[in-house]
């Protein structure tokens, strides 16, 4: 057993001598390399260039075209300088067992992150450049001398994780800024700029990684589980089919988390916020968020108040559920609204239809779709105020619509939504349509049953207006069924 060992660790020693240090060879260690990979011809030239091994880490592909004229010997050298690289953050490892192999081999091997990050030595021409405060590190096309830059920091921190959080960006950013302040930017941290180049590189190269152990263990950690195809279910309505994570928001954390949130109100304060830019903070919390809604309304919206804005609502709708709530409406509505209306005209709800409708000036499309879900309940003859009120307080506790200051839904000059008696959208100039579809993403993403007093028009709407997934194995009521088969 020891024999054995022995002679593992007198390979490691011939075979890899010195091979986690490149940056501290000398001039002849490097020569001496040149001679090992059949390019002892440059010898001479890397003499007259006192090319060390930090140098030999740093050349870039124009220097290595001055060094060989000869492409074929540019190929051959750029090859094995990035197997040295790599050879150098993935130490070999040594089996303690003679019978199996060693269980990581060939894996990654992460260093553990520093109390205190030093930045790396930058290559000549990087720090030629930071010498000289070269502009092209702040143009707002592609730059090449901002992109090595980056490089050297991406190679720098994926010696120790290839899923950096919120402390390490600013560790290694923040050393940066403080060692070249001219890389500053108008932002609050002063690199939002470059963090937003650092994270999409890690985005972008973390791509060809999804199947490997660490990507898998980072999606069942952050990741919101799909079903899979005939699975039973007897969750929920919250349990519907869920998007998965983006790979990108494994880097965030709690603190980035709470600085995403405080952005999001600060920008929704502006008198012309960017909501793109908030829907993206959306995305890159929605892991967090997620863990959250099961708490009291009153709290979540309190912590989420962006979450009351109905375009936004809609949008953690769909990108909780994969679900576009008010397109699926607007064509839904446009099928069935002319004949709820035509059914409520010629039923026991003729004289609801003459005070929605009947009297009214002009008829338009929009206002056809919203008496149409005003008049849904009475079709089914169930009890419209678990649906909605008009200026008077909701019955239950479930979350109900509310018309403020008319009498007449249709000519409300505001609309609110409450649950539990909080706010969940205050005084919207929204209409009907636009009321339900916010509704249902209460609902959804509130995890709230429907009140038995309306559910079959809450079936209805669910199903055949929205395209909302039932419960698996849940039957659809009669009554739905019959309606449908009326109004199609």
């Amino acid at each position: 057993m020891h024999s054995w060992f022995m002679k593992c660790y007198l390979c490691f020693v011939f075979f890899y001598p010195q091979i986690t240090m490149v940056d501290k060879w000398s001039v002849d260690d490097t020569c001496h390399w040149l001679q090992t990979i059949n390019l002892i011809d440059a010898k001479e030239s890397f003499r007259e260039q006192q090319i060390d091994g930090e140098t030999l880490l740093g050349l870039t592909e124009r220097m290595v075209e001055r060094l060989f004229p000869v492409m074929k010997h540019q190929v051959t050298f750029m090859k094995e300088l990035n197997k040295l690289k790599n050879l150098e953050t993935e130490v070999p490892q040594i089996s303690c067992t003679q019978q199996e192999p060693c269980e990581n081999e060939g894996s990654f091997v992460a260093q553990p992150w520093p109390a205190v990050y030093n930045l790396p030595v930058f290559p000549p021409e990087l720090q030629a450049a930071l010498q000289r405060k070269d502009p092209g590190f702040k143009k707002k096309d592609k730059s090449h001398i901002r992109a090595l830059l980056i490089q050297v920091l991406f190679d720098s921190i994926t010696k120790h994780t290839w899923y950096p959080n919120h402390k390490m960006y600013g560790d290694v950013l923040g050393s940066l800024i403080t060692r070249f302040p001219f890389l500053k930017d108008g932002s609050s941290s002063g690199y939002d700029t470059l963090l937003e180049c650092l994270r999409n590189k890690f985005k972008k190269e973390r791509i060809p990684l999804v199947s490997s152990s660490i990507v898998l263990q980072m999606k069942e950690k952050y990741g919101i589980k799909r079903k899979c195809a005939g699975q039973t279910d007897s969750e929920e309505l919250s349990q519907q089919q869920e998007i998965v994570l983006d790979l990108e928001v494994m880097g965030e954390d709690e603190t980035s988390f709470r600085e995403h949130i405080n952005a999001i109100t600060l920008e929704l304060r502006k008198s012309n916020p960017s909501y793109s830019e908030v829907k993206n903070r959306m995305k890159r919390t929605l892991f967090k968020r997620v863990q959250l809604m099961d708490r009291p309304a009153a709290e979540v919206m309190e912590q989420f108040p962006f979450l009351g804005v109905p375009q936004l609502m809609l949008h953690e709708m769909t990108m909780r559920f994969g679900t576009d709530l008010a397109k699926n409406m607007e064509t839904s509505l446009n099928e069935m609204a002319p004949n709820i209306i035509r059914s409520a005209k010629e039923g026991s709800q003729k004289k609801l239809y003459a005070n929605l409708i009947g009297l009214a000036e002009e008829t338009t499309e929009g206002l056809v779709r919203n008496a149409a879900l005003i008049l849904l309940p009475a079709l089914f003859k169930e009890n419209a105020s678990f649906l909605y009120c008009v200026d008077s307080e909701p019955k239950g506790a479930t979350p109900t619509i509310v018309f403020n200051s008319s009498p007449d839904p249709l000519k409300a000059e505001s609309v609110s939504i409450i649950m539990d008696n909080v706010y969940i959208i205050r005084e919207a100039d929204i209409d009907m349509t636009q009321a339900v579809e916010c509704l249902f993403a209460v609902y959804f993403l509130f995890n709230v049953q429907y009140p038995v007093d309306i559910k079959h028009t809450m079936t209805f709407i669910q199903k055949y207006m929205l395209k909302l997934r039932q419960e698996h194995g849940k039957r659809t009521p009669i009554p739905v069924l019959k309606m449908y088969s009326q109004l199609v």
